[in-house]
């Protein structure tokens, strides 16, 4: 047998064996996909792109749903980034969408946007797309309203605490000048007192020294006062008794 022949048929041969286990590659790991069993189809998708080297966006986008689906997000966003390269744009809406909602679940929500964005560029048709990007828009003009009313909160609570402030402070400063009003109060009403002391006794002071002056002791002259008291009396009870009856002119005065 000719030997280019021989090297032909065996060529053949190893292509059709190629071909065969690719295409059993391709069923067992679309099976093991349907039946959730993602580990053996992430097995299976990578021995096609490593072993077999298909560099097919399909296969991409399939191991991203699996490595999704096992909650590997890492593996997941590398796979859908590669996904996402193709010119079909199906797929690629597909990829861009699935970044967009591993985004989201990490509240990455500028950047689900973005993503969203670019998938509805890709298809026009993805109503999933579409649907989670006005989630996201309102999302994000909620946050923002919220951290405005926090803002706006936290702004009158401030102000608040220093009107608070200000009153305790303004209640402190007037209960003081109630304070020394009142000790000032008191301090007049002590010192008129001591002046009406003092002057009583610079009065008694000011009689006992002229009693000195003129050699009189007080008890003295406490002595006499009464007897002029009591012979002022003596003399208030003789006017009371004399005859109050007028005189007749026309009468001798015997």
């Amino acid at each position: 047998m000719n030997l280019i022949l021989i090297i032909f048929i065996a060529f053949n041969n190893l292509n059709v064996n190629r071909v065969d286990e690719i295409n059993k590659l391709f069923k067992s790991a679309e099976k093991s996909f349907i039946n959730e069993d993602y580990k053996n189809a992430i097995e299976d998708y990578k021995m096609l792109l490593d072993s077999f080297e298909i560099s097919n966006e399909k296969v991409y986008l399939n191991l991203a749903h699996s490595y999704y689906l096992l909650n590997d997000t890492a593996n997941a966003i590398e796979n859908y980034n590669y996904a996402s390269l193709t010119d079909d744009e199906k797929i690629k809406s597909i990829a861009y969408q699935q970044l967009g909602n591993i985004n989201e679940s990490k509240n990455n929500l500028e950047d689900a946007l973005n993503y969203y964005k670019n998938s509805i560029i890709s298809d026009n048709m993805n109503n999933d797309s579409k649907f989670n990007y006005e989630l996201v828009k309102k999302k994000i003009e909620s946050n923002k309203n919220n951290k405005e009313d926090k803002k706006e909160k936290e702004k009158n609570k401030s102000e608040e605490k220093n009107n608070d402030k200000k009153e305790n402070q303004d209640n402190k400063d007037k209960n003081k000048n109630q304070e020394e009003e009142g000790e000032k109060d008191d301090d007049k009403k002590n010192q008129k007192n001591d002046e009406k002391k003092s002057g009583k006794e610079n009065k008694d002071k000011s009689i006992e020294e002229k009693l000195k002056e003129i050699n009189m002791t007080k008890e003295k002259a406490e002595m006499i006062l009464d007897a002029l008291n009591n012979n002022e009396f003596q003399y208030i009870q003789q006017l009371k008794r004399k005859p109050t009856k007028k005189k007749d002119k026309n009468k001798p005065d015997w």
